[in-house]
């Protein structure tokens, strides 16, 4: 025996007014600092994140190669220059978006970088005491004009690979602050340019 089709019916999912009245009011119960703290919050964990990849990267390089990359404080053109940790790297990491952080002036995110590297590492076969050697630093640590982009303080990756925020900066760069900002002023016009 045939069987009779069955008619289909369009189901039409609708709100109804009451449904978008109750959104919109949990919606506008958020209040907005929770939301910029969640905001500020998400830019960290993904700069951590990014930075983490470069720091596996980094160790990568030191473990295939018997040193520490030879890059640049902070390059000239850190997409382009030989001495870019960026441009060293950059077969392991391809993405521009593991190079920055995303709570960043747009200024130095345009740059392709926004940490900078621990030259003194350059060549080194290994390091003292790794989980207090710093390999990458947020740009902002030596930057008087740029704030911390999170509100924990900066991003830093230790040679060890560990990956944190610290409101206290290593005692290398603090000693080295000044020339470092005298220096990065005269090469990054940018970096007085920013402000956020």
């Amino acid at each position: 025996m045939i069987q009779p089709r069955k008619r289909r019916t369009k189901v039409i999912s609708r709100f109804t007014l009451t449904e978008i009245l109750v959104v919109s009011a949990i919606v506008a119960s958020i209040p907005t600092g929770a939301y910029v703290r969640a905001k500020q919050k998400a830019a960290e964990i993904e700069c951590l994140n990014n930075m983490r990849q470069v720091g596996i990267a980094i160790n990568a390089f030191q473990i295939s190669n018997g040193e520490y990359p030879k890059a640049a404080f902070f390059p000239e053109n850190p997409k382009k220059d030989a001495n870019s940790i960026r441009v060293i790297l950059g077969d392991d990491l391809k993405s521009d978006k593991v190079w920055v952080c995303p709570g960043m002036p747009e200024a130095l995110r345009e740059k392709g970088l926004t940490w900078v590297y621990n030259d003194t590492l350059a060549g080194k076969a290994t390091v003292k005491d790794p989980s207090k050697t710093w390999m990458l630093i947020e740009f902002s640590c030596v930057s008087k004009k740029v704030p911390s982009a999170h509100p924990g303080g900066y991003n830093i990756v230790f040679a060890d690979g560990h990956v944190e925020t610290c409101k206290i900066l290593p005692e290398d760069i603090l000693k080295n602050q000044q020339a470092i900002i005298e220096r990065l002023a005269r090469l990054h016009e940018f970096a007085s340019n920013c402000s956020r």
